[in-house]
């Protein structure tokens, strides 16, 4: 890829942020008004809201991996507690109780931690959050919680969402928001992030990432929309650049997304490339890196308790500059698919699912070079969703 055609995707998402962010999953609907914030802005509540989000299921592989097995896995089991200090103080805290506590060496927070913090309703239009807490990348699937996706494009399961920082967010309309984000880079050391670097890769003595986003909701809040665009500065002249553009459309009945992302990165930052091309244990990032993603969901209630949905991924990745003994163009691609149904017996966020998936690999010439393989994971899963209600203020 030239820099012109980066350049004019980024000019593409800043035309739009001119011209919130809600997800628009079968069971979610929009963000609150900024005329509801109004009227809510001097009500709130001492006492915690505390849910447990979990996913369990029983996974069965096919053929088309090196092993075939069945098991019954906890997927998800998430602690979330949330509330109110003042009218204008809250407080979140988002913790895996299925994944590791070691600390960050950069940020000193346990990985199993997603989110902590608090945030500052500073005027009904304007509020901000300091401390670890979501990346704000723009995108549909990345904005959803993470119980209800049952599997990520490999764009999104290797992408770093929880990150240390501050947030700024201003609804400069009723139904349109801005935000501007700074947060560390990592939350390690760049040895641990990173492994073994090349020879001309200096880690930056400041690396931080800094994202503007916008989300907008038109035409009764059935058109939704989420771009944003981030810098990451990774090391002396290593930056990383990351474009996200998603819409979606909601009506009762049905809805669907589409997200796409884009990532120009100096130096691999999602790892998958040098994962692909590098044959020996000791894994040394690849250069000026190329991914692009596109994921669509579609949900149709054929009954009121009753969902069907489908999904689609297709994604690619490559090197955008030649250096080195590495040619620049497309190494490989994917392509995913999911379907399933879905059963919501009760008001809570309780679901019954059964999924079908799988995913396509297709190494080009260039990726064949490295002894890499066409593969054709697939499988199916029968589980369950449920945010446990442990206490509510109401």
């Amino acid at each position: 890829m030239n820099h012109l055609r980066f350049y004019w995707l980024l000019g593409l998402s800043l035309w739009g942020s001119f011209s919130l962010h809600a997800s628009p999953s079968s069971d979610t609907l929009p963000r609150q008004t900024l005329s509801e914030k109004f009227s809510a802005f001097q009500q709130y509540n001492r006492l915690p809201q505390v849910d447990l989000n979990t996913r369990m299921a029983f996974h069965h592989t096919l053929a088309g991996t090196t092993e075939a097995q069945s098991m019954f896995r906890v997927d998800y089991l998430r602690l979330e507690v949330s509330g109110d200090i003042t009218d204008r103080i809250y407080y979140k805290w988002l913790q895996h109780l299925n994944r590791s506590n070691a600390p960050g060496q950069m940020d000193n927070m346990p990985s199993s931690i997603d989110c902590l913090g608090l945030g500052f309703r500073l005027t009904p239009r304007l509020s901000s959050f300091i401390g670890k807490q979501y990346a704000d990348f723009g995108g549909f699937e990345y904005d959803a919680s993470p119980a209800e996706v049952y599997e990520y494009s490999d764009l999104g399961n290797a992408i770093t969402c929880f990150l240390v920082g501050a947030n700024l967010s201003w609804w400069f309309t009723p139904n349109q928001e801005l935000r501007l984000q700074i947060v560390d880079g990592r939350s390690g050391l760049a040895a641990d992030t990173y492994g073994t670097l090349p020879e001309t890769v200096r880690p930056a003595k400041v690396p931080l990432g800094y994202t503007l986003n916008w989300n907008g909701s038109f035409a009764e809040q059935r058109f939704l929309t989420r771009c944003s665009f981030s810098i990451f500065h990774e090391g002396k002249k290593q930056n990383v650049y990351f474009l996200a553009l998603a819409a979606a459309w909601v009506q009762e009945r049905f809805n669907m997304y589409l997200d796409a992302m884009y990532s120009v990165e100096d130096i691999d930052k999602l790892g998958l490339m040098s994962q692909l091309i590098c044959q020996s244990e000791e894994t040394v990032r690849v250069q000026h890196c190329e991914y692009l993603s596109l994921v669509s969901r579609l949900n149709y209630r054929l009954f009121p308790k009753w969902n069907l949905f489908v999904k689609g991924m297709y994604e690619t990745m490559g090197i955008h500059r030649a250096y080195e003994s590495m040619e620049s163009g497309k190494y490989r691609t994917c392509w995913g698919y999911q379907g399933g149904i879905e059963y919501y017996p009760m008001k809570e966020n309780l679901r019954f699912f059964a999924l079908f998936r799988g995913k396509r690999y297709s190494c080009s010439s260039l990726g064949e070079k490295f002894q890499t393989i066409n593969e054709h994971p697939r499988g199916f899963s029968l589980g369950l969703i449920y945010k446990i209600p442990i206490l509510h203020s109401k």
